[in-house]
């Protein structure tokens, strides 16, 4: 029932901004609101399925830290 709720809701999103985006023929906009609205409702169902999703913050300090250590003036 969660999942069909997901998909319902994510419709109703996509339904209200994507006639927009073909009306004033934003392709590229519609390509990347598309690739995000998928990927915000493949994670939703995921969540909703309580599948173990990492959490972004730990790759994001993974990537930075190195970074951090460079910069860092003692």
């Amino acid at each position: 029932m969660k999942i069909l709720a997901i998909i319902i809701l994510f419709i109703m999103l996509a339904g209200w901004d994507i006639p927009d985006l073909i009306k004033k023929k934003r392709s590229k906009d519609l390509i990347v609101y598309s690739v995000l609205i998928l990927t915000g409702l493949t994670l939703s169902i995921l969540a909703s399925f309580h599948v173990h999703l990492p959490n972004p913050t730990k790759g994001i300090e993974t990537v930075l830290e190195p970074l951090g250590s460079l910069l860092q003036t003692d």
